[in-house]
């Protein structure tokens, strides 16, 4: 069991870092801060759209890393080509390719953004070397993908974070209104807050299994929120506690998973499944929560899913929820996709 505990939090960590930016800010290394005039742009090919030499005043950049491995990131470039549209008066949006595995060689990137299409309809590039990650991502203590960067009329690092959260921010910068100076001040604290969540694994680890401690865990994780309520919600902290409530108090587990998923802009649905699937004796409501999970993973990430066998690990769980007609409908769903699959 510690095993697969292990293993499980492995795949958290990777997801984490594809999808959350983490502090890597060092003792003897200073944090850029949002207000800072832009880095240069490092760029090694151009492979849809204009080339940009610079960021010229008066103009808003949004520059978004990604790569072609990262699910997130695919998931999310309708979205930005659709902000690139409907912005395009207003902002030039730039995707980057950076953190490509050594065998992703530049002809793979190229099909790739070529079979994107309209999905990814603004400017792309690939970085010169690595100096993208590091004067950019690195250097403002990220190092999750996707992520962006936007830059104001006066050439200032403006705002930094998930893409998918450019709709909250564009308006404001566009118009003048955004504050530069609370926004960094936020940036600054949340950074802080994701290295007390991130040191959590260590300290954790040794709480975990089966049965393991799980009243220790929250118990330890309630003697850390007493100093630093905000991290309730955060990737690490909402991880451990889910799966000590549902050892401890699984009625309580459906109410946290359901308010830690949403508090995350990409949320763990593998936290929640992992720790449901398998296990008896559970509330009705956990194994539906579990199944809402998997169907959100379907939706979000259609391509990395195993549609046959996700939708039997879903009927399975509605069996043991106590919906038998949910569980053979999803059954016939397997069988179909299963046939689609064969076909194909």
């Amino acid at each position: 069991m510690l095993t697969k505990i292990n293993r499980q939090l492995r795949l958290l960590t990777a997801i984490i870092c594809c999808t959350i930016g983490v502090q890597a800010q060092q003792s003897d290394t200073k944090v850029k801060m949002l207000g800072e005039p832009a880095p240069p742009l490092y760029i090694s090919n151009w492979l849809k759209g204009d080339k940009i030499t610079a960021f010229e005043k008066n103009k808003v950049y949004v520059v978004e890393f990604w790569a072609t491995w990262c699910q997130p990131c695919i998931a999310g470039m309708p979205h930005l080509s659709e902000l690139a549209e409907k912005y395009k008066k207003e902002v030039t949006v730039l995707g980057v390719s950076i953190h490509e595995r050594k065998e992703t060689t530049l002809p793979i990137i190229e099909k790739f953004v070529a079979g994107m299409g309209e999905k990814m309809d603004y400017n792309v590039a690939t970085e010169q070397g690595t100096l993208m990650a590091e004067n950019w991502m690195k250097a403002y203590g990220e190092r999750g993908i996707p992520y962006s960067f936007v830059v104001d009329q006066q050439g200032r690092i403006a705002w930094a974070g998930p893409p998918k959260n450019l709709d909250k921010v564009l308006p404001q910068i566009i118009s003048g209104t955004w504050d530069i100076k609370d926004a960094a001040e936020k940036r600054k604290e949340w950074q802080r807050l994701s290295v007390i969540d991130n040191n959590l694994v260590p300290i954790m680890n040794s709480l975990m299994g089966n049965p393991g401690n799980p009243i220790g865990a929250l118990k330890r994780i309630d003697s850390i929120l007493a100093k630093n309520p905000e991290l309730k919600y955060y990737p690490y902290t909402g991880h451990y506690t889910f799966y000590a409530l549902t050892k401890t108090n699984p009625e309580k587990a459906v109410e946290f998973g359901k308010e830690w998923l949403k508090h995350n802009d990409y949320p763990r649905f593998s936290t929640v499944t992992d720790a449901v699937t398998g296990k008896d004796n559970l509330p009705a409501s956990l194994y539906i929560l579990a199944a809402d999970c998997y169907q959100s993973q379907l939706d979000l990430y259609p391509w990395s899913m195993d549609f046959p066998a996700t939708y039997k690990k879903m009927a399975e769980l509605y069996v043991k929820a106590g919906n038998k007609e949910k569980a053979a409908e999803l059954l016939k769903k397997a069988d179909s996709t299963e046939v689609k699959k064969t076909d194909h």
